[in-house]
């Protein structure tokens, strides 16, 4: 099992200054594509952004792989080379982590392992690895780059709710 990032899940990491702290929750290994790398790194460093400069020092602190594989043959299924790359990887033993509802659906429909970053940390706080309080900052910090809805927001915490309800009720 591993765990694969499109490249808009690496950037909201990077903009939240959340990585560091993402790889600290991670019981199985990360690996990205190297379409990913191209699209974050290559190309974001071409058009001088600085989420590019810290995403490859997180990469190389961390010694993610990058992964060279040919996204041809499903790239129609998708809009961009990123998220080719982390379906294709997912069907080789992962779970992908999106922010993108049409990929998650196409993921979804096609039985592939894939959960949104806000669901992650939302089973971080199940696992009770990180608090509630912690998990609330984290949305709202997620919120502020568009990698969560007030939707989704909204959802989790009627989640905590119910949880702290059944704890109450035990």
């Amino acid at each position: 099992m591993r765990w694969i990032l499109d490249s808009c899940t690496l950037i909201y990491l990077i903009k939240t200054k959340l990585f560091s702290e993402f790889m600290d929750l991670l019981k199985y290994p990360l690996v990205i594509d190297s379409s990913v790398y191209q699209e974050v790194i290559i190309e974001g460093k071409a058009k001088n952004y600085p989420d590019a400069i810290e995403a490859e020092i997180e990469l190389n602190k961390f010694k993610i792989p990058v992964i060279s594989i040919d996204v041809s043959p499903e790239l129609s299924l998708f809009k961009d080379s990123g998220e080719t790359s982390c379906f294709i990887l997912a069907k080789e033993n992962g779970v992908c982590l999106t922010s993108d509802d049409r990929a998650y659906k196409k993921f979804v429909g096609q039985d592939i392992l894939v959960m949104r970053i806000d669901s992650f940390y939302f089973e971080m706080v199940n696992q009770n690895l990180i608090s509630e309080e912690k998990f609330i900052k984290t949305l709202k910090q997620l919120e502020r780059v568009n990698a969560t809805k007030p939707n989704s927001i909204v959802f989790f915490m009627e989640k905590l709710k119910q949880k702290r309800d059944e704890r109450k009720n035990d």
